[in-house]
Formats: C-alpha cells, structure tokens, sequence
C-alpha cells in the first residue's frame, strides 16, 4: 500500500538521504516550491502541492489538506490504515528569523510571511500526533526511519517529535513578534511575554563545574549566522564561553562609543559652557585580557602588537587561563608573542595566515574570529524563577562639569573616556588607573569607592614597583564609577603624579576635594551619573 507524507522544508540537511528511503519504502511525496526543485534535482519522485504553494491565494486547497490531516487514522495495531486521501507523515520546518522592523512596508511584510500555512499544517499534524508523524528536525531523520524499518513507531517517540514540533513553532512566531516589537518602529524591548529566538549553537562539555550541564543559544537574525566558530582549540566550556562574551563586549562597546567623533557638553567652575571633543579611535587597536569576567589587562595603542604588550604589563602573574581579546586582526608579529602566554582562547576580527600558523603551535587555545558574534543591548537574569529584564549601560556621558580651574589636556580627556569605558564594565565599585592610555591599576567588585581607592592604589604602587619605576608617575588620570570619598589614598595618587580625576561626584567632601585639586593643579571632572555594574 502507498502511503503519503509531506515533505516541505527550509532547512534541506540530510534531505535527499530520508526521502529516497521514504520512496524505496513505497511512500508518496507531496511537496512544492524550493523543497520541490530539491528533490527533483536529486532525482527523487515528487508530487506538486498546491496547497503548499508559497503565497497561496486559495485557502480552500489548504483547508482540504488540513482536513486531510486531521482525519488520518491508523489501525488499533498503528498501521496505515488504507485511504487514498489519509497523510501519515509530515515533514516540515521553518527558520525563525529576528529582523527588527523600522519601517511600514517592513511590518506589512513581516505580518504576512510567506509560509504562514505552512505552519499551520504543522500545528494541525501536531494535534493528530497520534496518526500522523511529525518531523521537524533533520536529526531525527535516522531514528524515524529506524522506526518505520522496523514497522514500529514508539508512542513516546511521536509525543517527542510532536513537542519537538511546538517548540519550532513557539520560536517562529516569537520571531515574527520580536521582529515587530523590538524593532525601531515600535521599540518595545520589554514585551508582556518575553520570547526571542534563540537556537542551541552547542552543548557544553560542562557548566561552571563538571557536575553541570551547560549548552549555548545564540539569536536567529535574517540572512546572518551569529554562531560562535573556533578555527582550532579544545572544546568549550562554559567559563570560556562566559569571558569570551564579556571580553569582546568590552571590545563593541568602546568602538560603538569612540569609534567617531564623540562630544560631550562641558561646563567650567565659572560656569562657562563649552563642549568636549574625543580623539576617535579608528585605526586604534585596543586589547584587553579576561579571567572569570575580571579585567586583567587593556590597552589602546597603534598597533597589535604594542597594544598586546601594553595589555601584558598588568597582571601578568594571572594570565593563564584567560580570554585575550583585540579589536584588530592578529598578525605574525603579535602571535609570535601571544603564543608564549597559556591563553584559553583568543577572539579578534581574524588572524593573518602567518599568525595562524605560529598560534598552531598550542593547539588547545582557541581561535575565535569574531565576524559572526554579535552583542545584544538587553541584559537578562534569571531571578526568583523569572526573569530580570534591563537595557545595557551604553552611555559613557552625558555631561562633564569641569569643577577645577584647569581643563584636561586631549590625551587626558581621551584617557579618561577609555578608563571610564574599562570602569563601566567592571563589577562595582571600581576604579581605575590609566597611564599611557594603559591599565596599571585597576579595582573590580569593591564593597564601596572608598576600598576600590585604597585598592587602586595599592595595586598600581605594586605594578609600579616590580616594574623598578619608582621616578616615574603612578599614573596619569584616575577614574571612578561610584563618588569618590576624600581620604588619604586618593591624595597618595595625587602625589604619585596623576594628573586628572573623572567620577561621579556628589560626597559631602567635594568641594575640599576640588580645593585639593586646585591647589596641586590637579583636573577635576564631575559626570553626576554612577556606572553600577553588578
């Protein structure tokens, strides 16, 4: 007896395998449009539906085939029963696909995509599980034809593919409603139910510990792959996972801030107003080094592989086991020095053939080009069961208010801007120290400014020296994303030479501050916004 299935895809992996067996097992195909010239190409026996028919103007046809669908019957024993016009199997998928709608005729088209049928026919299939096979993975493919081999389709294996089914479909129409409402035509990042659409890149050897499991979800967008890709390197892991994000979050969010030219309206102690302008960093390299989301080194400079060494100088001691990120392709000159260093993996735009043969040489690290990731501007937690939902901090400044008598000089209003970047994106309260457009003091995850000052500054008085530089300046500008408290480790980074402070002012001791500062013509800038990261 012949039997009939559907067969109506987007995603043809392992296609021509599973239909030829269909085929030699005396099964009919049914199908149309793309997935139709697919199996014609491969030489497969196909017939056209036109209920099926992308665009199709007669839901007459799909209302038949539908009812078609949902009057399949198979026998007490689970086979076939004989009716010409019964359907027993129903392969189908979609790709759901973010595409943020800016525009009326965009969301005229998203509205009405071109398979919406189609999902109905799944969703119609799915409710007659019982009768009829629904396959919408093409991992499932073997097993099902393993069942059908054997003549025995396993109760639990429909319910399963019928779940698989729903879970396609609950991504795809939360595709369509994403792509409408968080777009810049409505801009509703905050839906009433949250649903994006996220698919399973990979999974993990394991979690944060090996008693965990752990997998990757990356975001659908339209005609993009954003999966993460390694070149070479041992598997991931979640750790790794986690700082290569974070790492390269730093790299996105300088360059979306400093890329072009930046201004910030100013103010002087008189009251003058004026406007600060940012040295863009295009043609700048910055790098910068992660170890279970602490910062361990960054730096901007001409070139990747001074930028590196600058990097390199910081905490040099905890360097193994961490993510090295650099917004420049790696040339042969920089591997040569980044392979001496025990990195779990290094993530940049790409590597030049040189580099990639000499960073060969430790095979476990792993080579990310970052082409194809991408960062979101929503930050998600899971609290209490739920989830906690906020946009990301993108905004370096809003204003400055030049509260000392001296203005800052170009490199210390670029330093500071790069230090604040560095400070906004390390777990609070922190505080920074800049030198040489480099970190050589650096606080993270402090129970309060007035700790992350003493820390700083006993950091950097360390770094300064191993370094045997003790002539030389601690460092040039100092930077905070919490108030800074008056007290006697900020006046020892004073005397250590820094030249300029940034934070976000607002402590009882300001203006004994600012008279410090004035009197050792010390830059005082207050931006009356914090930085909180937790």
């Amino acid at each position: 007896m012949t039997k009939k299935a559907i067969i109506h895809v987007e995603n043809t992996e392992n296609l021509a395998e599973f239909a030829r067996y269909l085929v030699s097992s005396d099964w009919s195909i049914l199908s149309a449009n793309k997935t139709l010239d697919f199996l014609e190409k491969e030489n497969i026996p196909v017939t056209k539906e036109s209920a099926l028919v992308e665009n199709n103007q007669y839901t007459l046809e799909t209302c038949q085939l539908i009812q078609r669908i949902l009057e399949t019957k198979t026998s007490e024993e689970g086979e076939p029963e004989e009716e010409l016009d019964n359907i027993y199997l129903v392969c189908m998928n979609v790709y759901p696909k973010y595409d943020a709608i800016n525009s009326e005729q965009e969301l005229n088209k998203v509205c009405k995509p071109v398979n919406y049928y189609h999902t109905t026919v799944i969703k119609n299939a799915v409710y007659n599980y019982q009768n009829v096979l629904v396959i919408t993975d093409p991992d499932d493919y073997k097993e099902v034809m393993i069942q059908l081999r054997i003549g025995s389709i396993k109760p639990e294996f429909r319910v399963y593919l019928a779940g698989k089914a729903l879970n396609l479909l609950a991504a795809y129409e939360n595709s369509l409603a994403f792509s409408i409402l968080n777009g810049k035509y409505f801009n509703q990042p905050f839906m009433k139910y949250f649903g994006a659409p996220y698919v399973k890149d990979m999974d993990l050897k394991y979690g944060t510990n090996k008693q965990q499991k752990a997998s990757v979800y990356s975001l659908i967008s339209k005609n993009e792959n954003y999966q993460i890709q390694k070149i070479q390197g041992k598997e991931f892991t979640y750790n790794v996972i986690e700082d290569l994000s974070f790492a390269w979050e730093q790299i996105s969010i300088l360059f979306t801030q400093l890329r072009d030219q930046m201004v910030v309206k100013s103010k002087n102690c008189d009251g003058y107003e004026f406007t600060t302008h940012f040295t863009p960093l295009l043609g700048t390299v910055f790098t910068v080094v992660v170890k279970n989301k602490i910062i361990l080194g960054a730096a901007l400079s001409s070139n990747v592989l001074d930028s590196f060494e600058k990097t390199m100088v910081y905490d040099v001691g905890n360097i193994r086991g961490s993510v090295l990120a650099c917004s420049a392709v790696i040339d042969e000159d920089a591997a040569k020095e980044m392979v001496k260093n025990d990195f779990e993996a290094i993530i940049a735009p790409g590597f030049t053939t040189e580099a990639k043969q000499i960073l060969s040489g430790n095979r476990n690290v792993r080579l990310i080009p970052s082409a194809q990731i991408r960062t979101e501007n929503i930050d998600v937690r899971l609290v209490l069961g739920g989830l906690l939902i906020q946009t990301k901090e993108n905004v370096l400044f809003e204003k400055w208010d030049v509260r000392t008598k001296n203005r800052p000089s170009q490199s210390q209003i670029d330093q500071m801007a790069f230090g604040m970047m560095i400070a906004m994106n390390s777990k609070s309260c922190s505080a920074v120290l800049v030198k040489n457009n480099s970190v050589v003091g650096l606080s993270q995850s402090c129970v309060s400014a007035l700790k992350a000052i003493k820390n700083v500054y006993v950091d950097a008085k360390e770094m300064q020296d191993r370094l045997g530089k003790n002539n030389d300046s601690l460092a040039e500008v100092l930077i905070s994303d919490s108030p800074i408290p008056f007290c006697d480790d900020v006046k020892n980074i004073i005397d250590g030479g820094v030249g300029a402070i940034i934070q976000p002012g607002g402590t009882v001791y300001d203006d004994e501050f600012v008279q410090y500062c004035n009197d050792r013509g010390v830059v005082m800038i207050f931006i009356g916004m914090s930085h909180i990261l937790r």
